[in-house]
């Protein structure tokens, strides 16, 4: 297994997750227990759910 970290916004983190999965590379995304504001928190979680299904 190999790891990447991804240091930006949900929404740049949307946009690598939508690329792996249309390129048939699996992956999950990970709580990282960052200090974000209850917004990016939710958005984080909501991506998390999209894409480890």
């Amino acid at each position: 297994m190999a790891k990447i970290e991804i240091k930006g916004t949900a929404e740049k983190l949307e946009r690598v997750s939508i690329f792996l999965k249309a390129n048939n590379i699996e992956h999950s995304i990970t709580e990282d227990y960052g200090n974000h504001s209850k917004e990016e928190a939710d958005r984080y979680k909501a991506l998390i759910h999209k894409f480890n299904q």
